[in-house]
């Protein structure tokens, strides 16, 4: 994938991109990383004078292994565990993600917590790898719930499996699921409002590649365009707005 070039660029580094989450990263036909995350990595590192070049990843779920083996320097839309920060430098967040509920089906009743709907038996579809929070985190390690969580590798065939009703939920950021469920669905994808999880995102940097005075830096950034960060994800969240249920 292309660099970004400029004789003054005081770093180089290649930054990670999961193709299959449009539209906060893809890579297109020619082979061009775009999306949300890629722009906001973009602006963020030009303005830090830095140069990206954009590799293209397997999986989320092995996005970190490359981290950590060099293949990748920067991993983008990471939430913070203490486990991650093992692997790398957290920038301070740069945008939130909102995780939501979609289902084929309006519910008559609002959703209550996610106990109760795993305690009617309902099975929740997620992606590899990725972080819910503490909710999902904790449900997913009851005995009482096992296999009412299915890890599906990617938001296609999450999205194939709830139309064909193999799973009755699955759990997306937002923008991706409303955008997703409009081009892949063939039937009506519902939103829920039920926040699943809510949650600062960053930049992950490998430690090997960056040191404090480099994170400075583009936390610095992260700040100062921040008015346009914060516009360019209202823009992404008007590409589609399907039903929503409280």
């Amino acid at each position: 994938m292309p660099v970004s070039t400029t004789s003054s660029c005081s770093l180089h580094a290649k930054v990670g991109v999961v193709a299959g989450w449009p539209p906060l990263t893809s890579v297109n036909e020619a082979g061009i990383a775009q999306g949300l995350d890629i722009d906001i990595a973009r602006l963020v590192f030009e303005h830090a004078n830095m140069c990206v070049e954009f590799v293209r990843l397997p999986s989320a779920a092995r996005s970190f292994a490359q981290l950590t083996k060099g293949v990748v320097d920067v991993v983008l839309m990471v939430s913070y565990t203490f486990k991650r920060k093992q692997w790398g430098y957290f920038s301070i967040p740069y945008r939130k993600e909102r995780m939501r509920l979609f289902s084929l089906k309006q519910q008559k009743q609002p959703v209550i917590s996610l106990m109760s709907l795993l305690s009617s038996g309902a099975t929740v579809g997620l992606s590899i790898g990725s972080y819910y929070g503490e909710e999902v985190k904790t449900l997913a390690r009851n005995e009482r719930f096992t296999g009412q969580f299915i890890g599906i590798s990617t938001i296609q065939r999450r999205i194939e499996l709830l139309n064909k009703q193999r799973v009755n939920f699955i759990i997306e950021d937002e923008i991706i699921g409303n955008y997703l469920s409009h081009k892949l669905s063939e039937k009506p994808i519902f939103g829920w409002a039920y926040p699943i999880h809510d949650n600062d995102v960053h930049f992950l940097l490998r430690k090997e590649k960056f040191n404090e005075s480099h994170r400075l830096r583009i936390n610095t950034a992260i700040e100062t365009l921040r008015p346009r960060i914060t516009a360019m994800v209202e823009r992404y969240r008007q590409l589609q707005a399907p039903n929503e249920h409280k």
